[in-house]
């Protein structure tokens, strides 16, 4: 293909043949907007198709893929305007069928005689065996649909079929033969390019062409956050502050609190207070464990901010804790004559005008919200505090966004991640530290049992009695819908829940759900008129409501252990005993391991430590959640080796510029990392 007809990695992803308006909504909603965003789109698990059965052996209770010589196509008329094509082929074993409903087209571009490949599931009609629309190509084609194909995350709107279809046609458009990563470098870590790296991590030919490419991704992403942290380090980019955030009495606001500040808490409110005296900008990361009270820490330094006539702003990964955040702090803060605003991507477009003229002019102090306030319209009259809230790559990326947005931004960091020392002091390098360890004095332990299917019944008998007690509880899957007879789904769950507590009510939670929807349904949980959540990971993170006292994980064995522990933290907000379950289905010794654990240890920091030590690259043929890591740099930094390699050469790249050599790399990298982390398509390598 001629040179000037090849895609650049930043064209728009409508340059790609197929998408149009309605589908580059779809995909803006999954967070790809170029054609790097949409190579950078990695699978979440893969489909062997490899081995094909005889039409014959093809069962009815699962797709089977099958091989057979097409020999006759016919178009048949249905009633309402409506066709069906239907196609005779042969294997060495019977007479089988694949029938198409309304694509009549289809005819017109089969060619009797070759050889087809299908894949989908059997069924027997009046004695034949049919497959009814299945995934359907020539054998040996270019859309062969045998091999090793990719299965996405996918929204509303998009599909696995689609979207192998858009990639390919990507990989096949797009120059990706310039290699940003130096011939040297790649020589000595045995990197493949990226043409290799692309085609192979969603379309790999073997096991190990899989592993080589997931190597190179993995590498490139530690070595751009390594040169990303070395340029901020560096002085690169201004990180002086000329904001005057002035010395405030904070005995109104430590007097209006309705309990005393722990040790952790007071400690830590000392050194960001130490770091806003300062004449260079905070870029403070403060870990604390589920429930030990982050947001009285950033309420101390919004409310001193604001006594200095200056403007704070706060950002959740999700709208629902964005929500929850805006609620409780606006409620903390109004009474010392603090304006909070929130601002989220679902609101009408008077009321999110509202908000940015409010926070432009000034007349609004606090403003909370989800990735919608990077966005290029808000602006802000005077802002000198950045807080996020599991944000962990915020730090080194979206950081220059909001320096934009203010004079000198002070930048704090909060995770409920207990990360481990070292791992933290190398992935986070430029950042300082602050650990809130200790917990309120009100809250008991979790108590957690670790279960399986032969005593999964304990967990609903003793959830019932908590029902009874006038408790809440949550009923977690890991996928909203599956397959996998046994994989557990919110949808299978919720019904099965339905069934056991006709007394009470249950909603169904998951990520599909339009904002206002989700939004609604946890003010229902909250407030009581629901009293059974059936959800996905959704709720992992910071959700509070103090009234729910139990927690049931279903298919434990796919989740990561400090996944388990964020999901433990919903419970156990309150004074009252709460409860743990989680239900282990495999036999496997990691998810065996991860079972007792959580039953065993309840400190964030020592679960930690466990974690770091079992998580593992994955199986090419594993999910995500047992054991594939997703693009957030925390979990890829559990690749040690590859951590160590990726900055030892940001070393050698930044010794170089030191030295009068070119910065390209290093802004390259900056740059890329910067929009892969605006995406946040939270991918799997």
């Amino acid at each position: 293909m001629p040179e000037s007809y090849l895609h650049g990695l930043n064209d728009d992803i409508c340059s790609i043949k197929g998408i149009g308006a309605k589908k580059k909504e779809q995909l803006s909603a999954a967070g790809i907007e170029t054609v790097g965003d949409l190579l950078s789109y990695y699978p979440v698990k893969y489909k062997d198709r490899r081995n094909a059965v005889r039409a014959m052996d093809a069962g009815t209770e699962r797709d089977s893929l099958v091989t057979g010589r097409l020999i006759k196509v016919q178009l048949r008329p249905l009633s309402g305007g409506r066709s069906m094509t239907e196609c005779t082929l042969r294997d060495d074993s019977c007479v089988f069928y694949a029938v198409f409903f309304n694509m009549p087209y289809l005819r017109k571009t089969l060619d009797t005689g070759a050889d087809y490949s299908l894949f989908g599931r059997m069924r027997v009609r009046n004695g034949a065996r049919v497959w009814t629309n299945p995934e359907f190509s020539k054998t040996g084609g270019d859309r062969d649909v045998r091999g090793i194909l990719p299965v996405y995350r996918h929204s509303a709107g998009l599909t696995d079929i689609n979207l192998r279809k858009w990639i390919r046609d990507a990989l096949d458009t797009t120059d990706l033969d310039t290699d940003w990563i130096g011939s040297d470098i790649a020589e000595e870590r045995r990197l493949c390019g990226q043409r290799y790296a692309y085609s192979n991590i969603h379309f790999p030919e073997s096991e190990q062409h899989y592993k080589k490419a997931r190597y190179r991704l993995i590498y490139e992403k530690l070595l751009m956050y390594q040169l990303a942290v070395r340029v901020n380090g560096a002085g690169l980019r201004d990180d002086q502050t000329d904001s005057s955030v002035t010395e405030t009495d904070m005995n109104e606001f430590y007097g209006g609190l309705p309990f005393e500040l722990t040790e952790g808490q007071s400690k830590c409110i000392e050194e960001i207070m130490a770091d806003l005296s300062s004449k260079r900008s905070m870029n403070r990361l403060v870990q604390g464990d589920v429930g030990c009270g982050k947001t009285v820490v950033a309420e101390a330094a919004m409310y001193r901010c604001a006594k200095s006539g200056l403007q704070s702003a706060m950002m959740a990964p999700t709208e629902i804790l964005a929500r929850q955040h805006f609620e409780s702090i606006s409620k903390d803060l109004s009474k010392h004559g603090i304006r909070c605003g929130l601002l989220v991507s679902g609101m009408k477009p008077a009321e999110r005008r509202s908000v940015i003229d409010d926070t432009a002019s000034g007349r609004i102090d606090v403003l909370i919200g989800t990735h919608a306030l990077i966005q290029k319209d808000v602006l802000f009259s005077d802002l000198a505090l950045v807080i996020t809230d599991e944000q962990h790559r915020f730090g080194v990326a979206q950081r220059k966004i909001f320096a934009n947005k203010g004079r000198g931004v002070n930048v704090c960091v909060m995770s409920a991640t207990p990360i481990p020392r070292t791992l933290a002091a190398t992935v986070f390098g430029d950042m300082d530290f602050s650990i809130i360890r200790s917990m309120p004095s009100n809250r008991k332990k979790i108590i957690t049992r670790a279960l399986d299917a032969h005593t999964r019944e304990r967990a609903y008998i003793d959830m019932g009695r908590e029902l009874e007690k006038g408790g809440r509880a949550y009923v977690i899957a890991p996928s909203i819908d599956s397959e996998d007879d046994d994989l557990y789904s919110v949808q299978k769950l919720f019904e099965e829940i339905k069934e056991r507590y006709p007394g009470y009510t249950a909603a169904l939670l998951h990520g599909r759900l339009p904002a206002e929807e989700k939004a609604s349904i946890m003010d229902s949980f909250k407030e009581g008129r629901i009293q059974i959540l059936v959800s996905t990971i959704v709720i992992e993170v910071g959700i509070d409501v103090p009234e729910a006292t139990v927690i049931i994980i279903e298919n434990s064995e796919r989740f990561g252990l400090a996944q388990m522990h964020q999901l433990r933290g919903r419970v156990g907000r309150s004074s009252r005993q709460s409860y743990c379950y989680v239900i282990n289905y495999s036999n496997t010794e990691t998810a065996q391991t991860r079972a007792r654990a959580m039953a065993e240890i309840s400190d964030g920091f020592e679960i930690s430590e466990v974690d770091y030590e079992l998580r593992g690259p994955g199986d090419i043929m594993g999910t995500m959640q047992s054991g594939n890591t997703s693009n957030d740099i925390l979990l890829l930094s559990r690749y040690t080796d590859i951590l160590e390699n990726a900055i030892s050469d940001a070393d050698k790249i930044m010794e170089e510029y030191r030295g009068g050599g070119s910065l390209t790399d290093v802004e390259y990298a900056y740059e890329r990392l910067m929009h892969a982390d605006a995406a946040d398509n939270s991918n799997v390598i």
